[in-house]
C-alpha cells in the first residue's frame, strides 16, 4: 500500500476513472510508484440513463483513501476525474439531490435534438458539439422533468458540480465550491476563450450562475482538506494523460487507445475550430501556461475489440480477408462524422469470418483506419512528426505495429499504464506534468503492409454505410 511515512513520497494523487479508482504516490522528481486501485461503483439505469448513488460513489472514493497509510497532514494532493459526470446537492446539508450522473448517460438526447439550432453557438463558445453526453444538456433535461430540482437550483438552495467540484466541496465541509477549467469546459456551459461560464449558454439551459462553481486554474491556490491533505492540482482525466505524454516543444499528436479512443493534436489557440472535431483546454496555469488541443473521438473502441475475445496476434503480411471491414465505434460513430445511430458495424465478409480472432483483427484494422483519418484531418493532411500511442490496447501486437505501417512512419509507444495518474501527480508536486518517460519506437514493417491499400477501400465502404 502507498505509505505517506516514506520520505520519498512528495505527493499523492487519485484518479477517478470510469471503471477503476486509483491512488498513487510520486517522489520529488515526479516518478510514480505504489499504485492502489478499487473498482468504480457500477452504473445502473434503464434506457439512456446511466448513474450511481452519490453516497456509494463517495464511500468508494474514501475507501481508496484508506489504502493510504500514514499521516496526510500537509501532503500535496492531485485529483483527476472523468469529465462530464456531475452531481446536484443541497447547499445547506450537503445531501445529494441527484445521483452521480455519468458522462455515459444520454437522457438529454431529445433535448439536444430540440435545441439543434444552438449547435453553432455551442461550437463557437465551447469548442464542443451538441451532445447528450455533456452535463449542460443533461442538467437542462433534468430540470425540465423535475420542477422541484429546477426551483431549488434557481433559488440558491442547490449547487451543481462536476466530480472535482463536488468532492472539493465535501472535503472542505462546504467552504470551497470550485472547478478547474479542463473539467468545467466539458459541461458545455463554458466559453473556453474567456475561461468563464457563458451567459448565453446558461440562458439556453436555464441554469443559474449562482449554482455553479468558480472556475479556477488547474494548479490554483492550495486548499486544505479535512483529512489533512492539501489539494494542489485538479484536472480532467484526458487532459492529465495528455500532459504526461506530450512534449509541448514537439510537433506531436497523442493517440490514446483504451476503453474509449481519441486523437489529440495540440493547438496554439483555444479559438481554433475544425469541422467535426472538438476543441478543449488541457491545462490552465499561471506558471505553466495554457494548452489546448483538437480532439477526435472514437467511441467505445476498447469494448468493441474485446467483444471478439482478448486473444491477440500480429498482423499478417498479406490480407487474408480483403473485403472484410469494420467501423469500431461501439457507442455511435464519433469524429468527424458524429452519427449516434450507428453501432459497431461489420461488412458482410467480416460477419462471415468464422474465427473470432479473425474478426478481432478486422475490428483492429477499422480502429487503425479511424485513427488514420482523424490524424490526417487534424493535421491538414500532413502527419505530425511525432505520433505517441498510449492506453491498454497498445499491448496488442497488431496495434502499434499496424499503425506505424499504415502511417509509414515510426510511432512512439508510451507504456506507462498510469499516465493519467502521473500527469496530475506531477502537477501536485509543482513540476511540469510532461514525464519525459522512455517510449518504445515502433517502425513500419512488412506486417500489415496491406493496410495502406485497404484504407482506401475501407473509406469508400464507410462512405456507403453512412450514406445509406
Amino acid at each position: 500500500m502507498p505509505n505517506a511515512r516514506e520520505k520519498s513520497v512528495a505527493a499523492v494523487a487519485i484518479d477517478l476513472g470510469s471503471t477503476r479508482f486509483k491512488l498513487g504516490c510520486v517522489d520529488a522528481s515526479g516518478r510514480l510508484s505504489r499504485v492502489a486501485a478499487l473498482p468504480a461503483p457500477r452504473l445502473h439505469g434503464e434506457g439512456l440513463v446511466r448513474q450511481v448513488e452519490a453516497e456509494s460513489f463517495l464511500r468508494q472514493v474514501e475507501c481508496l483513501w484508506d489504502e493510504f497509510e500514514g499521516a496526510m497532514a500537509g501532503m500535496p494532493f492531485g485529483l483527476v476525474c472523468q469529465r462530464s459526470t456531475f452531481v446536484v446537492w443541497d447547499r445547506q446539508s450537503g445531501g445529494p439531490l441527484t445521483p452521480v450522473v455519468s458522462w455515459q448517460d444520454r437522457r438529454a438526447a431529445d433535448w439536444c435534438e430540440e435545441h439543434a439550432f444552438a449547435d453553432e453557438l455551442l461550437r463557437r463558445r465551447t469548442g464542443l458539439l451538441m451532445s447528450p453526453h455533456y452535463a449542460g444538456p443533461k442538467l437542462a433535461a433534468m430540470m425540465r422533468t423535475d420542477p422541484e430540482l429546477a426551483a431549488r437550483l434557481k433559488s440558491g438552495d442547490a449547487l451543481f458540480g462536476t466530480l472535482d467540484a463536488w468532492l472539493t466541496w465535501v472535503w472542505t465541509d462546504g467552504t470551497v465550491h470550485r472547478s478547474d477549467l479542463t473539467m468545467a469546459a466539458r459541461t458545455a456551459m463554458v466559453d473556453i476563450v474567456a475561461g468563464d461560464w457563458s451567459d448565453e449558454l446558461l440562458e439556453l439551459y436555464g441554469v443559474p450562475r449562482s449554482a455553479l462553481p468558480d472556475i479556477v486554474a488547474t494548479d490554483a491556490a492550495p486548499v486544505d482538506l479535512r483529512n489533512g491533505a492539501r489539494l494542489t492540482a485538479s484536472i480532467a482525466d484526458q487532459a492529465s494523460g495528455a500532459l504526461a505524454v506530450l512534449d509541448p516543444r514537439l510537433d506531436a499528436a497523442l493517440v490514446n487507445l483504451g476503453t474509449g479512443a481519441f486523437v489529440l493534436r495540440p493547438i496554439g489557440d483555444s479559438s481554433i475550430r475544425r469541422d467535426g472535431y472538438l476543441t478543449g483546454p488541457i491545462l490552465s496555469s499561471a506558471t505553466l501556461g495554457h494548452r489546448s488541443v483538437l480532439e477526435g473521438t472514437i467511441n467505445g473502441a476498447g469494448p468493441a475489440v474485446d467483444r471478439f475475445g482478448r486473444e491477440s496476434a500480429a498482423l499478417p503480411t498479406d490480407d487474408p480477408a480483403p473485403e472484410a471491414f469494420a467501423i469500431p465505434d461501439l457507442a455511435g460513430i464519433g469524429a468527424p462524422h458524429w452519427r449516434p445511430e450507428f453501432d459497431l458495424t461489420l461488412s458482410r465478409a467480416a460477419q462471415q469470418l468464422e474465427v473470432p480472432l479473425e474478426q478481432r483483427r478486422v475490428v483492429i484494422e477499422g480502429l487503425l483506419f479511424r485513427v488514420y483519418e482523424i490524424l490526417r484531418d487534424v493535421s491538414d493532411g500532413l502527419l505530425p512528426a511525432n505520433v505517441y500511442v498510449s492506453g491498454g490496447l497498445v499491448r496488442d501486437p497488431a496495434v502499434a505495429q499496424g499503425l506505424a505501417t499504415l502511417l509509414d512512419a515510426p510511432v512512439h509507444v508510451f507504456d506507462e499504464a498510469e499516465s493519467t495518474l502521473l500527469g496530475v501527480a506531477r502537477l501536485a508536486v509543482g513540476i511540469d506534468p510532461f514525464a519525459a518517460a522512455e517510449a518504445e519506437c515502433v517502425a513500419p514493417a512488412a506486417a500489415g503492409v496491406y493496410l495502406r491499400d485497404k484504407f482506401c477501400r475501407w473509406e469508400a465502404w464507410m462512405r456507403g454505410i453512412l450514406a445509406a
